[in-house]
């Protein structure tokens, strides 16, 4: 059985890694100039591990427990939080962030309990 949901985590990291690959010099041209204020790179890091973590939540099945998708979802998005920095030592204009790096773990840790909340029938 394949479906769409089961691909799209798997292409939103693609699409992650190659955001990590972009130069920084380049980055910030694309960027809107708003985005690129102090402390707002971390805001688009939790907002991006929180919409990475969505993607996760078919890729066991539409109707999946979450017992069955995220602890698997949580290791690979873990792992590829810690990739995607440290390959910014290799990237021009790109440096390792602690800070970006606990922005991950929110926005993974946010997305988890917003696809619970989502499931949980008690809340309506």
């Amino acid at each position: 059985m394949t479906s769409a949901a089961r691909w799209l985590p798997w292409i939103a990291l693609v699409l992650a890694a190659a955001v990590a690959m972009v130069p920084g010099d380049r980055l910030t041209q694309w960027i809107p100039e708003v985005l690129t204020k102090p402390g707002r790179d971390e805001v688009m890091h939790a907002v991006g591990f929180f919409i990475l973590t969505l993607c996760f939540r078919g890729w066991r099945g539409p109707s999946a427990s979450p017992v069955r998708w995220i602890p698997g979802a949580m290791v690979i998005l873990i792992l590829f939080a810690l990739v995607h920095e440290g390959v910014q030592l290799w990237i021009p204009g790109r440096v390792i962030s602690s800070g970006d790096l606990l922005a991950d773990g929110i926005g993974i840790v946010v997305g988890v309990t917003f696809c619970l909340l989502l499931k949980s029938p008690e809340i309506v």
